[in-house]
């Protein structure tokens, strides 16, 4: 059993569950929820950990959970585009950086075939505050704040993201899908089903061979400009330390917007 069955299964016992009729109010689209089942093709199991599924492709960043794929969910470079007819995401986004999650999207959405199905779970950051406003004991904030914050008992278990309904839906139209069903499992946790409609794919930025070309096309990108000495030195700094190439864009993004207004 994973740690995120303990803790659901956990906060199933700690924290009594509410009418099933209730959770699934939020589907936009279609009462019935498209599964893998009925989908024929290649399945991409992303971040599997040791859910690893028979007849599935299997990829996560560590080899010691077996899958076929070692690699970094966020960078699937060794799986052509159009490749798999479904894509499952299970309790991975919240563990990717924020300035990451649309990076993933995209390219999620680029290995999916059109009209191929992304499946994801995700923390709702409302309904576990929701939760907490009902739930009044110390013992079941402590496993609400688990649910919200991950286990932290190992370095892979910190959860680096939230989500609500609308913004999740928000991310997903941003790249390339159409939200085929909303709904919540477990009540803390977002079930959504999105269908590719168009093409997406990371910003090729992302893929500069080395930090410094990265961070001199960031520069001549948003700042119109060659990277000043202090500027690179900063900048590959953050990168060694672990800050993903979205956040400094976002960051240049964001200066070169307020040159302009100024300027």
């Amino acid at each position: 059993m994973t740690l995120r069955s303990r803790l659901s299964r956990l906060a199933r016992t700690v924290l009594p569950a509410r009418s099933t009729e209730a959770d699934h109010t939020a589907a936009p689209a279609v009462a019935q929820r498209p599964t893998p089942d009925a989908v024929d093709g290649v399945k991409l199991n992303l971040g599997c950990g040791f859910d690893v599924r028979s007849g599935w492709v299997n990829v996560d960043m560590h080899e010691r959970h077996g899958p076929e794929i070692v690699s970094d969910v966020t960078d699937l470079r060794d799986i052509a585009d159009k490749t798999a007819s479904y894509a499952l995401a299970q309790d991975v986004l919240e563990h990717v950086h924020r300035d990451r999650c649309a990076t993933a999207l995209r390219e999620w959405n680029r290995v999916l075939k059109p009209g191929g199905l992304l499946d994801l779970r995700v923390p709702d950051v409302i309904a576990l505050g929701r939760l907490m406003q009902q739930r009044q004991s110390v013992e079941q904030h402590a496993v609400l704040l688990q649910c919200m914050f991950g286990t932290q008992g190992y370095q892979g278990d910190f959860h680096l993201n939230g989500f609500t309904e609308l913004s999740i839906s928000a991310a997903l139209e941003d790249a390339g899908f159409t939200v085929e069903y909303l709904g919540h499992h477990d009540e803390w946790l977002l079930d959504v089903v999105g269908r590719k409609d168009r093409d997406t794919q990371p910003d090729p930025m992302l893929r500069a061979e080395t930090d410094a070309d990265f961070i001199t096309l960031a520069y001549r990108r948003f700042l119109g400009r060659e990277p000043d000495p202090e500027g690179r030195e900063y900048y590959l700094g953050s990168l060694a330390e672990g800050i993903p190439r979205e956040a400094v864009m976002a960051t240049l993004d964001y200066a070169g917007r307020q040159q302009g207004a100024s300027g």
